[in-house]
């Protein structure tokens, strides 16, 4: 008999154990099964939040772009990346561009990923429009006029597309509160005073290493982990996306964080920017066609954005393809002999000097022909080597010097001569 009640008072606990770690088994299932559910509702939202657009330009069906049509290298992502002022639905035209459009590729011949600015005063060809700038382009077709523009522009093929307005990152990074902007000195909080003011540089490696750091900061805080630990922000984030951030299609849903992520896993990046000069004359900006080619060439090829230095020398290439002469406007002994010395010194092919029919002349002019492109350009560069106060002045016809063409006429005024002249 008391070996009957000493078998059964050994039982009890045993059966009131197992019921008591069923329950919590059971407790932890429920949790596991509505947060599995949560996260998937994120996921569910996030694919519809984030639709993106179906943009034309980087549709695989579109005709080639270009003289030789569009290139990337093998295995390349080419990203087209532009930042706008805040969107306004009264408004019927798009917004303006805050900063210069940026070609960002990550390709697997490269240690670094490339960014390659494009002012947005760039001027570009486009049909129905004329010769234009890029903000016009994008105030009048939005992101996928302006990617088409850009891809027509720089031959270069795109991948995707994404338009920021310039309240996006510093929205994200109010939201995170935890994104460092790191340094191989160290890791400081990104604060969104020095952001906006990164947005509005005018300082390409501001501009460029101040928004990277920024984004791989983000791409850091918003992975995969950070859905499962805070749904809550996970959600207000695809919100801020939603309404501050457009994408192509390809970059629906969940692609768009793989990409942050992606980004997080790089270290520096190396940058450049198409080269343009300002007419002094116009105010107008002159693209420097050569070595903008140059630039776009190497993201086609996938070689490094470091350019040695034959060929940051972008004026040069430009002022080797022109021929000067020289006339004396001020009645000054051997004024035009010491411009002529003074422009060939200056890389300049002077093909000779004279007098002018007047001796009047109080201001140096530099006249030019409509052809070619380059001709402008380079009379841009001549003014400005010569200094402040000289005038341009654009011909319908090439001058002529000796009754023969040529792309640039100086005819110099008192205000180079030297000190004490007549």
């Amino acid at each position: 008999m008391s070996d009957t009640l000493f078998s059964s008072a050994r039982r009890a606990p045993r059966r009131w154990w197992r019921r008591g770690a069923g329950m919590v088994v059971a407790l932890v299932l429920v949790v596991v099964v509505v947060w599995a559910l949560l996260i998937g509702a994120l996921w569910v939202y996030a694919w519809f939040q984030l639709g993106g657009l179906d943009l034309s330009a980087t549709e695989d069906d579109v005709a080639a772009l270009g003289s030789v049509g569009a290139q990337s290298p093998d295995g390349a992502t080419t990203i087209l990346v532009a930042i706008t002022a805040p969107r306004d639905p009264t408004i019927p035209r798009e917004p303006d561009l805050v900063g210069p459009v940026a070609l960002l590729q990550l390709s697997p011949t490269r240690e670094v990923p490339a960014v390659l600015l494009l002012p947005t005063e760039l001027p570009v060809s486009v049909e129905g429009l004329g010769r234009v700038d890029l903000d016009e382009v994008h105030a009048e077709g939005g992101e996928d006029l302006l990617a088409r523009a850009v891809i027509d522009y720089a031959e270069v093929e795109v991948d995707h597309v994404v338009s920021v307005t310039e309240e996006a990152i510093p929205r994200m990074v109010e939201l995170l509160g935890d994104v460092e902007l790191c340094t191989p000195t160290g890791c400081t909080p990104a604060s969104t005073q020095q952001i906006r003011a990164a947005q509005r540089s005018d300082d390409p490696e501001i501009y460029v290493r101040t928004l990277t750091d920024v984004l791989r900061g983000i791409g850091r805080s918003m992975d995969h982990t950070s859905v499962i630990r805070s749904p809550l922000t996970a959600k207000r984030a695809i919100d801020v996306v939603a309404e501050e951030v457009r994408t192509d299609a390809s970059l629906r849903g969940r692609s768009l964080l793989h990409l942050a992520e992606g980004f997080s896993e790089v270290g520096g990046v190396e940058y450049d920017e198409v080269p343009l000069l300002r007419n002094p004359r116009s105010g107008e900006l002159v693209p420097l066609e050569e070595p903008a080619m140059v630039r776009f060439q190497r993201l086609r090829d996938g070689s490094s954005l470091d350019v040695d230095e034959e060929d940051d020398a972008v004026e040069d290439l430009v002022i080797d393809l022109v021929e000067v002469a020289v006339l004396n406007g001020a009645g000054v002994a051997g004024l035009a002999a010491d411009i002529q010395v003074q422009l060939e010194t200056e890389g300049f092919r002077v093909v000779g000097t004279g007098n002018a029919s007047s001796f009047d002349r109080t201001t140096t002019v530099v006249a030019y022909g409509p052809e070619p492109e380059t001709t402008e350009t380079a009379a841009v560069i001549l003014a400005q080597r010569l200094g402040d106060g000289v005038q341009l002045d654009p011909l319908e016809r090439a001058p002529t010097f000796e009754g023969e063409p040529v792309d640039l006429l100086v005819t110099v005024g008192s205000d180079l001569a030297p000190e004490g002249g007549p």
